[in-house]
């Protein structure tokens, strides 16, 4: 069954809320965008649950600063973020983000992934990145499209019985549902990653070294791991990496705290 081009159009209204960089060539100094701010593990083939923490610890507080920052008159627990090492070895190597009972945000990380990282770059963009899903408000805009997308094609489903077109509107309703879950998913890990970048960059990290986690064999965008589910390729994820991080360099060199810029 298709759905009607009022249905996708009805969805457009769902947008990001923040710019997401164009990809493009990088002009600019090629430096990362800020050097370590205190001691970190040297490179190697796998993290460790000692190095995870120690980077939660740096990463936390700059996306609860952010997160501030952008919604001022927000409750208290809305930016008080959640984080969870999610130790089951069946697992699947993956990190998400969900709104909790109480108000607060929710960030699930497998452990699982560790050993598929070899800096701490790596986990502090993975961590900054479900946490810029929450602060875009990624979870309830998807909501608000599902249940928009299951409205719509009950409607859909109405019109065409009401001409002879026999269609089930619970199936026209679920197709609804799942068309409008997915209409921007690839723009929310894109936007996603632009804000993690700079949760990443203000915890001292640099965020196109940790976007190149994306780009291992092990994880490409052919390789079919659940974190890269209804994913952009990772080529394009780290072109839009790389132009934020060049906004991040000139943001610095102004002397100021590098902060996304809202979509106009």
């Amino acid at each position: 069954m298709r759905l009607p081009l009022a249905l996708c159009l009805a969805l457009a209204a769902c947008g990001t809320t923040y710019a997401v960089p164009v990809a493009g060539p990088v002009a600019g100094p090629e430096a990362a965008v800020s050097p370590p701010a205190g001691p970190a593990a040297p490179a190697g083939p796998a993290r460790t649950q000692r190095d995870f923490y120690r980077v939660l610890a740096r990463v936390e507080p700059a996306a609860e600063r952010l997160c501030r920052q952008e919604s001022p008159d927000a409750p208290a627990a809305w930016c008080d973020y959640r984080v969870t090492l999610v130790r089951d070895a069946n697992e699947a190597p993956n990190a998400w983000q969900s709104e909790g009972s109480d108000g607060r945000p929710d960030i699930h990380f497998a452990a699982t992934l560790l050993p598929l990282m070899d800096d701490d770059d790596e986990i502090a963009f993975v961590l900054s990145h479900e946490a810029g899903h929450h602060i875009a408000g990624h979870v309830a805009k998807q909501g608000q499209q599902q249940a928009l997308g299951a409205t719509l094609g009950g409607l859909a489903a109405a019109v065409g019985n009401a001409y002879g077109i026999p269609v089930s509107q619970d199936d026209a309703m679920s197709i609804g549902a799942s068309v409008g879950g997915r209409a921007y998913s690839q723009t929310y890990e894109l936007e996603a990653d632009t804000i993690g970048a700079f949760i990443a960059a203000r915890a001292g990290y640099d965020p196109e070294r940790g976007a190149a986690f994306f780009n291992q064999p092990q994880i490409a965008s052919d390789g079919g791991l659940p974190i890269l589910v209804s994913h952009p390729g990772s080529a394009q994820r780290e072109a839009t990496v790389a132009r934020a991080a060049a906004e991040i360099r000139r943001q610095q060199a102004q002397g100021l705290e590098p902060t996304p810029d809202v979509a106009g």
